[in-house]
């Protein structure tokens, strides 16, 4: 026989212990509640269930299989695992207490602690000559020490670098000084006078054109006929409102009452 079938907790069980219990899920108690009918009935059915199993746990009480004033063997089952499994638990609170006071060199790891020991010495050697090395690099010459011929071409470059920029900038401060006619540009700056002067013509000419235009009198210019015929309008709307001005004062006093409800 295997262990599992000499495990006390696998033994014969009373019927009433072995139906399975309801219970609600775990999702129900955070679940929002609301009112909807389905919600309600939700509700409803919960209670109802839980009424039930208040009920089957009541009659369990009630009738047992076994007979009163002996123990059943569920519970004699039950009293046998927990004796095993209280001493288990012992012993392993037992041998933590008791490792808590445990020399590990003494114990038998001595040779590891002597291993991690000479690691750690060695690590700390190595990063004191590191840290020697790093600080007497600070007073290293670069040219003397074999980098002087990359030196010297960095600063060859330098220095011609910096006569270009110096030629450069004196080329660009005597371009200040050039008269451009004079340089060949002659022909370029003629075709721009000319242009500004030209403009400079038109633009005169169009000021004394609209100076001229104030003082012109439009009806003696040709638009007399526009003129007369808008004023012909503005006579005959005018004389239109009249009639009509005349014509509702006129039946202000027109007895409506007299000439036509008689």
């Amino acid at each position: 026989m295997t262990d599992n079938q000499n495990d006390p907790k696998y033994d014969f069980k009373a019927p009433e212990d072995n139906i399975r219990k309801w219970k609600p899920k775990s999702y129900e108690n955070d679940a929002f509640q609301g009112v909807s009918p389905f919600d309600f009935a939700m509700r409803q059915k919960n209670e109802d269930k839980k009424r039930k199993e208040g009920e089957r746990e009541a009659k369990a009480k009630l009738y047992s299989y076994h007979s009163k004033g002996v123990s059943s063997l569920a519970e004699e089952n039950a009293k046998a695992l927990n004796i095993v499994e209280s001493a288990r638990k012992n012993d392993a609170r037992t041998l933590k207490e008791e490792a808590k006071l445990v020399n590990m060199a003494a114990a038998g790891f001595g040779v590891e602690q002597a291993s991690r020991n000479a690691d750690f010495e060695r690590e700390k050697a190595w990063k004191e000559t590191q840290k020697d090395e790093i600080e007497s690099h600070k007073h290293v010459n670069m040219a003397a020490a074999g980098f002087g011929v990359e030196q010297a071409s960095r600063n060859a470059d330098f220095e011609r670098e910096k006569a270009w920029k110096e030629t450069r900038k004196d080329e660009i401060e005597s371009h200040k000084h050039v008269n451009m006619a004079a340089a060949g540009f002659g022909v370029e700056q003629a075709a721009r006078t000319a242009d500004f002067e030209r403009d400079k013509a038109w633009k005169e000419e169009q000021r004394r054109e609209k100076a001229a235009q104030k003082d012109v009198n439009m009806a003696a210019a040709g638009f007399g006929l526009e003129q007369a015929s808008r004023n012909a309008d503005f006579e005959r709307d005018k004389a239109w409102k009249e009639e009509q001005k005349q014509q509702k004062a006129k039946q202000s006093e027109f007895d409506m009452a007299r000439a036509l409800f008689k």
